[in-house]
């Protein structure tokens, strides 16, 4: 009956969301500012900018490449500084007007090769546009050894003549290097396409051989991507996707909670004292001020004197200076506590959304939609719902997370914001549950069925509506949150916010560190 109770109160839940349009591909793609590629979606694009540059500036498919390696795969920006000063990006670029390369001379069997200073046979020496001929070997050896020396160099190859910036293009260096070579060669043209390009990244997960085309728009706060591998990351700064923290904050995090050892220091600093004596260090866990250390050494945990000299006078004439230090030391205490209790939260939350993570990858790869794809005679397309409902939960639990993170810088001052922030915790963990219930429990049933189930459709519609009532709520969510919550009523309002909060901490941990090389751990 409780049971019952609770499917109720869902459905209810569920229709009283008003939905503007449900669609079977619930990752709204035509939406994305940004576009995943495969190696050949990579390939056909690097084409298609070769071709698009070559036809407007009326050069060749050779010359055209260079310009955009020179220009780190800019179209509009090659077309911008060749009708701006042709001449000028020529000799840059080092495309001479005569672009074929010569093959020996018409009226010599014979030359001398500059390099080697060997007589050769006419046919057996290139140049590049400028018309320096040279010997097949010590080209092939100079076009070798470039290759070896990594893309920067054999990308933007010049003729081996000194003070000549005459380019050598690709279908040249792939003449006379080694296939092998050769090959190392277009993978480094290959790569610079996203290397290079300012539009362009590779996925940073491991193995991943997927790029994301990104298009910025300015009106998005944060610029969060996912990958196909499921691997979500910022396109700004490169780490796993940390909205509605910005890049700052979340390397700032980051680094500190890398640096184990650092706060273990600083946990010492402001939970213990050293023993005058012997130095080593005590934690007082009481509210006496008379200590007594395992070495017999009796002291003032205020003053750090001998007990015989002081004996509770440094309470009846308190010193500016110890007060002071007190202060400082309960102020690192509550810093430290309130580091380890976000950072332990969202530690718990990251392995949350791993374990989630493993479970979508093994779904998909286990052919669990093609199995319903064969059960209910459907296209596998029908079943994308699933796929997405997953990636959703990922999505919600990785927001969780680094709401923790935006918690623990966001102003102690700022107390009504800090409880609205507590309600919507609240408030997405439940909408978070509902969805994970529909999409782990519920689903199972359906996975594991001998036979199709006449629930089936309205299972799919309901895990679809789930989906984007989840998805809108925490869009919602982290969009009111990087906009620091200005709707919030809150009292002693700081201009700064939360770069305010992170100034505070960096000089506290500043200061913890200076202090650190006084404290003797041993």
């Amino acid at each position: 009956m409780e049971k019952e109770d609770e499917t109720t109160h869902e459905d209810d839940w569920i229709k009283g969301v008003e939905m503007n349009s449900i669609d079977h591909k619930i990752t709204s793609k035509e939406q994305q500012h940004y576009t995943v590629l495969s190696e050949s979606d990579i390939k056909r694009h690097q084409d298609a900018d070769i071709k698009q540059v070559s036809c407007v500036l009326l050069i060749s498919i050779v010359f055209s490449c260079l310009l955009l390696v020179h220009h780190e795969w800019s179209v509009l920006k090659v077309q911008e500084v060749w009708f701006d000063d042709e001449e000028r990006v020529r000799k840059a670029v080092g495309l001479l007007k005569q672009h074929k390369p010569r093959v020996g001379f018409p009226n010599s069997k014979t030359l001398t090769c500059e390099i080697c200073l060997d007589v050769v046979l006419c046919d057996k020496v290139r140049s590049a546009s400028c018309d320096h001929l040279y010997c097949i070997d010590c080209w092939k050896k100079y076009v070798d050894t470039s290759i070896n020396d990594g893309p920067n160099k054999c990308l933007k190859l010049r003729c081996p003549k000194p003070f000549c910036d005459a380019a050598v293009g690709g279908d040249m260096i792939r003449e006379l290097a080694s296939e092998s070579q050769r090959n190392k060669y277009d993978q480094f043209l290959f790569r610079s396409y996203v290397e290079n390009n300012k539009k362009v990244k590779w996925c940073p997960a491991p193995d991943c051989g997927y790029a994301v085309s990104y298009e910025a728009d300015g009106v998005r706060s944060n610029s969060d991507v996912t990958c196909l591998c499921y691997h979500s990351f910022c396109w700004s700064c490169g780490e796993e996707a940390h909205s509605p923290v910005d890049c700052e904050i979340a390397k700032h995090w980051i680094m500190k909670n890398d640096y184990e050892s650092s706060e273990n220091s600083a946990w010492i600093l402001a939970n213990t004292k050293p023993c005058p004596k012997c130095k080593k260090p005590i934690e007082k866990i009481d509210g006496y001020v008379h200590m007594e250390c395992m070495c017999g050494f009796q002291f003032c945990w205020l003053c750090l004197r001998k007990w015989s000299n002081c004996c509770y006078n440094c309470i009846h004439f308190p010193y500016k200076d110890i007060y002071k230090k007190e202060v400082k030391r309960n102020m690192v205490s509550d810093y430290l506590d309130d580091c380890t209790h976000y950072f332990e939260s969202w530690t718990r939350t990251n392995l949350i959304r791993k374990d989630a993570l493993n479970h979508l990858k093994h779904l998909m790869n286990g052919g669990h939609t093609k199995r319903l794809s064969m059960l209910y005679q459907r296209s596998e397309d029908d079943f994308e719902f699933i796929e997405a409902a997953w990636q959703q939960v990922i999505e919600c639990i990785r927001v969780l997370k680094w709401i923790y993170t935006y918690r623990f810088y966001l102003p102690k001052s700022e107390q009504a914001k800090i409880e609205f922030l507590g309600y919507s915790q609240r408030e997405a963990k439940t909408v978070l549950e509902t969805l994970c219930y529909c999409t782990d429990k519920e689903l199972s049933e359906f996975l594991h069925a001998s036979e199709p189930k006449n629930t089936f459709d309205d299972f799919r519609l309901k895990l679809m509506k789930l989906t984007n009532v989840s998805k809108t709520y925490f869009e919602n969510l982290v969009r009111a949150l990087e906009n620091g919550l200005t709707n919030v009523q809150v009292k002693k309002y700081g201009v700064s916010g939360l770069k305010r909060r992170l100034r505070e901490i960096g000089e506290s941990s500043t200061g913890m560190k200076k202090r650190n090389r006084n404290i003797n751990l041993n």
